[in-house]
């Protein structure tokens, strides 16, 4: 005698766990499988500062660029270093020190960054939209 019942308990088996592993894949999608994503930035010219919120995984706060710079943070895995890495841009030899730093967290990992470099352009060239606020 065969059971018939056995492929239909297989499919329920299979539907269900597909059911459970569905919120897991959307999370892990979204990048906030591993903790907060929230930085404070700073950008000094000419000894005046501006400084903004990114929070990344919904993009948020008062950066004017939030998503396409939690995009390019998360194509550089939250490293600060690769950012405007394959962005070549032609950039004057003005000297306009600016300087730039990030405090936060990067998945639930603490991140601090600090660079200085010759001009504003160079900046954008460097860290991409990150810092162009």
């Amino acid at each position: 005698m065969t059971d018939t019942r056995f492929p239909g308990r297989a499919v329920v088996s299979i539907a269900f766990a597909a059911a459970v592993l569905v919120p897991g894949a959307a999370s892990a999608e979204s990048g906030n499988d591993e903790g907060q994503t929230t930085f404070k930035l700073t950008v000094t010219e000419l000894h005046e500062s501006r400084t903004v919120t990114l929070n990344c995984y919904p993009a948020s706060g008062n950066h004017p660029r939030a998503a396409s710079a939690c995009d390019e943070l998360l194509q550089a895995d939250g490293k600060f270093e690769q950012l405007g890495s394959g962005q070549p841009k032609t950039c004057t030899k003005e000297s306009r020190k600016v300087s730039a730093s990030a405090e936060g967290t990067w998945r639930g990992q603490e991140v601090g960054y600090q660079v200085t470099l010759a001009n504003p352009c160079a900046l954008k060239a460097a860290t991409g939209s990150v810092f162009d606020f």
